[in-house]
């Protein structure tokens, strides 16, 4: 016979989202929900410079804003 009880885990929680760029946070609507915003990831493969790095950030919608138009081929 089994008998199984429960056990509490920890767990991270995210608290706040802040913009990269201007340092702005992000508002948050309720637990576990915030204002829309952009968040990126990347991680660098082999023959670049920045091997092995992993990259992540995030931008409120006004410095998306900026940063996509500032693009020489505009997004579709």
């Amino acid at each position: 016979m089994r008998e199984y009880g429960m056990k509490a885990q920890e767990s991270q929680v995210m608290k706040k989202v802040v913009c990269n760029c201007c340092g702005k946070e992000i508002p948050q609507i309720r637990e576990g929900i915030w204002a829309d915003y952009f968040h990126a990831e990347k991680a660098w493969g082999y023959l670049s410079a920045q091997d092995g790095r992993q990259d992540s950030f995030d931008l409120c919608e006004d410095c998306y804003k900026k940063m996509v138009n500032a693009f020489k081929i505009p997004l579709q």
